[in-house]
């Protein structure tokens, strides 16, 4: 086995399905580049329509692919691990906050844009459920709304609206424990469409509207993605398993996609804009299935494939890897995000000291 020099970072992205459980690790150099080295797929056992049903099984199919892929990646092992989160018990609401400003009005800070997301983001929640993921969809000042960044704008107030997502705890909890039982530590928890969007979708793909139709063995996740961000999630108890005979005669298919239809003919309504659709999951492997959705949905349909993916992967294993590549990619931005942001507050505290100096002597 190969022995790598010292890495900057690795991250590890875990998706656990109802079929497999699915591990890629990659390492992000210096320039944040980000190289796939290894890659573990195992039978999923435990798990079925994104819950777990027996989380002994659970638990060992995790330890299973966690072994499989340390044992190819090397000495320096695993880290950074993120997992996604999938099933019923994902949902997600549209809340709306607003912060007074000045009568006059004034500049908007950093500080401003914080405190509004907060209060529209501050909803009450069943004490069983937990908020994963806040997502700002727009920003107003005044009555001027669509407001992409307010930042150094003037406005008596500030508005937003959020795109917050939750999930039972229960099942948080579950997932961290299989990962801890098999050794390590979960870094973060990832709506499955969200990971989906960072592997299958470019910019341009999230601002013109794309859906990403993830038609897995149990289970189908609609997420759709507009004016750069997720906006609408819709999760389908059902899944590939359940569709009986030919496919292009499947009632279980037609009510399904039915329901997609409905979903993408209300925001194109909405907007007037149509919306591309990316096919994901264990149903896009299908003969001629690309062309059947297509047909059903009335609106362009393509085969999801992984962005700028390079290293120790094929073109149909990225496709097969998909959310745990948009894992990956998570990671990456997050930790990319968290060493801007931490440049930031040093370069703060450098200029309140240069103040300060300034000031006294």
């Amino acid at each position: 086995m190969k022995i790598l020099e010292k890495r900057s970072l690795i991250i590890t992205g875990v998706d656990i399905g109802s079929t497999k459980v699915s591990a890629v690790a990659a390492e992000m150099d210096k320039d944040g580049i980000l190289t796939i080295l290894a890659q573990a797929s195992v039978q999923s056992r435990g798990v079925s329509r994104g819950a777990f049903t027996d989380l002994s099984e659970g638990v060992d199919s995790v330890i299973k692919a966690l072994a499989k892929l340390k044992e190819k990646v090397g000495p320096e092992g695993l880290g950074n691990i993120y997992v996604n989160i999938s099933g019923q018990a994902i949902k997600a609401e549209k809340p709306k906050g607003m912060i007074p400003l000045s009568m006059r009005g004034r500049e908007i800070s950093k500080g401003d844009i914080e405190r509004c997301m907060n209060v529209a983001s501050t909803i009450q929640l069943p004490y069983d459920r937990d908020i994963i993921h806040k997502i700002v969809l727009s920003f107003s000042i005044d009555d001027q709304p669509s407001i992409k960044n307010p930042l150094g704008l003037y406005a008596s107030r500030l508005a937003c609206e959020m795109y917050v997502i939750s999930a039972a705890i229960n099942h948080i909890e579950n997932i961290y424990k299989c990962i801890n039982e098999a050794g390590y530590d979960v870094k973060d928890v990832v709506y499955t469409g969200i990971a989906d969007g960072m592997s299958l979708l470019s910019e341009e793909d999230k601002d013109n509207g794309a859906v990403i139709l993830n038609i897995g063995a149990s289970l189908t996740e609609v997420s759709l993605f507009a004016g750069g961000n997720l906006s609408d999630i819709d999760i389908i108890p059902s899944g590939r398993h359940d569709l009986k005979g030919d496919l292009k005669e499947s009632f279980e298919l037609n009510d399904l996609l039915g329901r997609v239809k409905t979903k993408i003919d209300e925001f194109s309504k909405k907007t007037g804009k149509e919306v591309s659709v990316v096919l994901t999951g264990g149903l896009a492997f299908e003969d001629g299935i690309i062309e059947l959705v297509e047909a059903k949905l009335s609106c362009p349909v393509r085969m999801g494939t992984p962005r700028a993916v390079k290293g120790d992967i094929s073109s149909i294993d990225s496709v097969r890897l998909t959310t745990a590549l948009g894992l990956i990619r998570y990671g990456e931005a997050r930790h990319r995000a968290k060493a801007i942001q931490a440049k930031n507050i040093l370069q703060h505290v450098s200029a309140r000291v240069v103040d300060i100096f300034n000031n006294y002597f």
